[in-house]
C-alpha cells in the first residue's frame, strides 16, 4: 500500500523482486487485498486508480489531489452562514473543510463519516454534531445503507455538501457502487441548497451507478485543473460553476474570469 500511495501502480514482478517471494504467494495477497477494497488488480500487477465499478480505497483518496481539495473547500465555506445546518458525505473533500467550519459560529453538522466526526472533535469546534446510524463500511470509514437513508429522510438541511468520483458532462453525476449512489441520493433530497465538490481530475468522467442529474445542483465548485471546455459544458447544463483559486499561491481573492461568482466586495448570491 505504501509503494500504492507513492506511484499508483505496482507490477507482479517488481513485489516478487521487493519481497522475495513468488508470484502466487503475490498473487493471492493481491487477491486478499482487492477482496478488503483496499487495491485492484490488473493485468501484470495492481492499482489504487478508480475504474468505473471500482473506488479507490479511503487512505488513497486522502493522499490523492491535496492541493486541490483544500482549494476547493475554502471556496466552498463561503456558501456557509453562522448558524445554519450543513450536510457532508463521506468524501476527503468535505473532509477538507473541516478545519474551516470550526470557525463559523452555532453550526450544526449532519454526516455519515466518521472521519468528519474524529477530526472535528479533534478541533474542539462547537458545532452540533448529528451522525447517522447505518452499516459501517470499513472502506469508507462511514455508515451506509438503508438505515443510514432512513436517518436521512427524517432531516432538512440548509446546504449539502458532496462529492462523487464521476462527473459526466451531460449526463450528471456516478459511483463505482449502489449503496454509496443511494445515501448519496437521499443527501440531495433533503437540502435546500446542494453543492458538487469535484476536483478537476473527476470531469469528464463515468462509473456503474448514476446518482442525479446536474441540474439538481445549485453549485459545482472544482479546481483550476479543470479545462474550459470542461467548465463550459457544465455550465451549459445551467449549474453555476466556480472555478477554485489557490489564493496562497496566486495572491487572489480566489475569484477570476473563470468563475462566473461574486468578489468579496459584493453579495454572495451575486453569481453569474
Amino acid at each position: 500500500m505504501r509503494l500504492l500511495l507513492e506511484r499508483e501502480t505496482v507490477t507482479v514482478r517488481e513485489l516478487c523482486d521487493r519481497f522475495g517471494v513468488s508470484a502466487m504467494t503475490v498473487h493471492r495477497d493481491l487477491d486478499a487485498l482487492q477482496a478488503r477494497g483496499v487495491l485492484r488488480k490488473v493485468h501484470g500487477g495492481a492499482t489504487a486508480q478508480p475504474s468505473s465499478s471500482y473506488e479507490s480505497s479511503l487512505r488513497f483518496r486522502q493522499a490523492a489531489g491535496v492541493d486541490a481539495k483544500r482549494t476547493i473547500a475554502s471556496r466552498a465555506v463561503r456558501h456557509i452562514s453562522p448558524g445554519s445546518s450543513v450536510l457532508l458525505d463521506d468524501s476527503t473533500t468535505c473532509l477538507a473543510m473541516v478545519p474551516l467550519l470550526a470557525q463559523i459560529p452555532q453550526l450544526t453538522i449532519v454526516t455519515n463519516f466518521l472521519a468528519v466526526v474524529e477530526a472535528y472533535n479533534s478541533m474542539d469546534g462547537q458545532a452540533e454534531l448529528l451522525v447517522t446510524g447505518g452499516l459501517y463500511d470499513e472502506r469508507y470509514h462511514s455508515l451506509l445503507g438503508i438505515v443510514t437513508e432512513q436517518a436521512l429522510s427524517e432531516v432538512r438541511v440548509d446546504c449539502c455538501f458532496l462529492s462523487v468520483p464521476a462527473v459526466d458532462l451531460k449526463d450528471g453525476v456516478f459511483h463505482q457502487e449502489a449503496v454509496q449512489a443511494r445515501v448519496k441520493r437521499a443527501m440531495i433530497s433533503i437540502a435546500d441548497t446542494v453543492i458538487l465538490l469535484a476536483d478537476s481530475s473527476k470531469l469528464d468522467k463515468r462509473a456503474l451507478h448514476w446518482i442525479a442529474g446536474l441540474n439538481q445542483f445549485d453549485f459545482i465548485i472544482t479546481d483550476e485543473g479543470a479545462d474550459d471546455a470542461a467548465v463550459e459544458a457544465l455550465r451549459s447544463s445551467g449549474v453555476q460553476v466556480e472555478v477554485a483559486v489557490d489564493e496562497s499561491a496566486k495572491g487572489t481573492s480566489g475569484t477570476g474570469p473563470r468563475n462566473g461568482a461574486a468578489s468579496p466586495e459584493q453579495p454572495e448570491g451575486a453569481v453569474d
